[in-house]
């Protein structure tokens, strides 16, 4: 029996896992509301419309996840002699990962966009 397969430390992984995800839900929020709080009377920021931008990213993180999650595939996997057939968890590892990489790109466009200064010959 090699360490990563002993009864021991597989609980420990797993309790540490999910007190790691617990805490990441807890920070998300606070850190949500926080955000929220303080934009509530801050319109614009040097030109910049800060609380547009700030809905608009909620709004594509939201809309990403729920796409993503809709065109999951959730065909069972064999690994290492596995088989992974939890349908459930197939959709949520499958909708993180693609979530990831669709705001990845996006935020690379923007990036291009914004140092290019496309959009800011168009806006004047």
């Amino acid at each position: 029996m090699s360490f990563y397969e002993s009864p021991v430390f597989v609980e420990l992984l797993l309790d540490s896992i999910y007190i790691l995800l617990a805490m990441a839900v807890m920070l998300t929020g606070w850190s949500a509301v926080r955000s929220v709080r303080m934009r509530k009377g801050q319109h614009e920021g040097g030109g910049v419309p800060v609380r547009g931008i700030a809905w608009g990213v909620f709004a594509l993180l939201v809309l990403t996840l729920g796409a993503t999650a809709l065109l999951a595939d959730v065909s069972p996997m064999t690994i290492n002699g596995h088989l992974y057939d939890n349908t459930t968890w197939l959709r949520v590892s499958d909708m993180l990962i693609n979530t990831s990489a669709v705001l990845m790109l996006v935020a690379i466009i923007c990036l291009i966009v914004g140092y290019t200064g496309v959009v800011r010959k168009y806006m004047k």
